[in-house]
């Protein structure tokens, strides 16, 4: 018997179901198509390397993450990253890698100095940026992707070899579709507050150091690292949730197929044969997967659905030797702006940017390939991908040896896209859901891609019920016990 379904055994949909347990509502199934949980967090552990296959850490500043690992009793297992740590992040440009100039911001420059003696800026760049000052702040509210807005207040130069190739590919985004206010509107507050970047993030850069909330208890009065994983890599999140889950609860191997009505609830069909009927369910599937299981309730909910982009990307992690790599490989990477027509758009020093990824005697190298502007080469198969890993860092680091170990990882149409219009997007869909009482989203397609926002969204729709039930208990209403029909 259940009250609640969770369709998508990914990080969402596995925060949902903890989630719901800490509300007291433990009557739920959890239902995964793929024989395992977790989604894209997968980890493996492979002669000494600690490999990482889709996300390798989750960013503090939003703290749902820190959070859901102390409540794990995860705490003692966090790791911060060398980021921040004087850990260089290098840009592939011109033939040869550029260190980031210090207190660069993610693209403005809060340093004069530093920037001035770069070499990866031309001086009209240079000229460019720093007029940015004397730019007037937008008129409007209108939604501007991010190469409009960092080619209006900073020039072509910074779009093109900071922002783009950084901020865009957070995202796996093209910059010139990637909504702004949608992914990175503290630049949008910043232009309105102060009238100009460089001003804003001086005044940042300035601020003295407080402790973030959640954190304080591992890290003292200290702000925690930027980035964070678990020692033994991320799956030890997704494990410890299951681990916590009833395990009469969860079903993986077994794919919702449609939604229906039903006697004032909802009946799930799976692929098993059976269906489950529900007075909730949670929806912690990709978008497009989503619009496949409400098609029969609502189409116009189904189109919006679908409207939301997804592109394909894979990660290739190399282990090699350190005494056959020359490259010191100081520093957390690089980054490869799309117009050095390259075949990857990153490369991770993986053992470099957190301790315990290889053996002391080897190195651990994480190669990103494909993304909305290159879709086509993440779509090949394990062997190539490695193959053009392989070729492209070759020609970038000079590194010839044979790997000792060589792992690939697919994500087709696993990357959301939050393109222009992204906000009022997922608003006319909100909106839609309205009309349906007990059906809930959660996961990366609509307030964040990132794990802690995925957290969020999945505790979010746990409340949203407990609400919803609480609500129903308080105007005398018995709730019935939902079924599970064997067809």
């Amino acid at each position: 018997m259940t009250k609640t379904v969770i369709v998508g055994g990914g990080i969402s949909g596995l925060a949902t179901a903890f989630h719901l347990q800490e509300c007291g509502l433990r009557e739920f199934t959890l239902i995964e198509g793929a024989p395992r949980w977790g989604g894209k967090i997968t980890t493996a552990h492979e002669d000494g390397f600690t490999i990482e296959g889709g996300p390798d850490s989750f960013i503090t500043q939003k703290t749902a993450g820190t959070e859901l690992c102390r409540r794990l009793g995860l705490e003692d297992q966090l790791v911060g990253s060398n980021i921040g740590k004087g850990a260089t992040v290098y840009i592939w440009s011109g033939g040869r890698l550029h260190a980031m100039p210090e207190g660069m911001m993610l693209m403005a420059p809060t340093m004069v100095i530093p920037f001035l003696r770069s070499r990866l800026f031309s001086w009209p760049g240079k000229l460019r940026m720093g007029m940015e000052v004397f730019v007037p702040r937008a008129r409007g509210d209108q939604d501007e992707s991010l190469a409009g807005f960092v080619r209006r207040r900073l020039g072509a130069e910074a779009l093109n070899k900071i922002a783009g190739p950084l901020m865009g590919g957070i995202y796996a985004a093209d910059p010139e579709r990637l909504s702004l206010k949608s992914t990175f509107p503290i630049f949008l507050e910043m232009e309105k507050k102060y009238g100009s970047l460089l001003r804003g993030m001086m005044k940042r850069a300035k601020r003295p150091v407080k402790p973030e909330a959640g954190t304080r208890a591992a890290h003292g009065s200290k702000r925690p690292p930027m980035f964070m994983t678990l020692r033994g890599g991320l799956q030890q999140l997704s494990d410890a949730l299951v681990a916590q889950l009833p395990q009469e609860s969860l079903r993986a191997g077994c794919s919702a197929l449609a939604v229906h009505r039903h006697a004032g609830r909802y009946r799930i069909d799976l692929s098993d044969g059976s269906c489950l009927l529900a007075e909730d369910v949670v929806f912690a599937t990709p978008s497009f997967v989503t619009a496949d299981l409400v098609e029969q309730l609502d189409p116009v909910l189904a189109q919006r659905l679908r409207a939301i982009r997804y592109v394909s990307t894979a990660t290739v992690s190399l282990g090699f030797r350190r005494s056959e790599i020359a490259h010191p490989l100081q520093g957390a990477g690089f980054i490869v702006p799309p117009s050095e027509g390259r075949r990857i758009t990153a490369c991770s020093w993986s053992s470099a940017k957190f301790q315990h990824r290889a053996p002391e005697d080897c190195v651990l190298l994480r190669v990103f390939i494909g993304g909305a502007l290159a879709e086509e080469l993440a779509e090949q198969d394990e062997a190539a991908l490695v193959r053009l890993a392989r070729e492209e860092l070759q020609a970038i680091l000079g590194i010839a040896a044979t790997p000792v170990l060589a792992k690939a990882y697919r994500w087709p149409k696993a990357n959301p896209q939050y393109d222009l219009g992204h906000e009022e997007r997922v608003a006319e869909i909100e909106r839609s859901l309205s009309n349906l009482p007990g059906l809930h989203l959660a996961g990366a397609a609509y307030h964040g891609p990132g794990i802690p926002d995925c957290i969020q969204s999945g505790r979010k729709a746990a409340q949203a019920i407990a609400a919803r039930h609480a609500r129903a208990e308080s105007a005398g209403r018995s709730e019935p016990s939902s079924v599970c029909i064997e067809s």
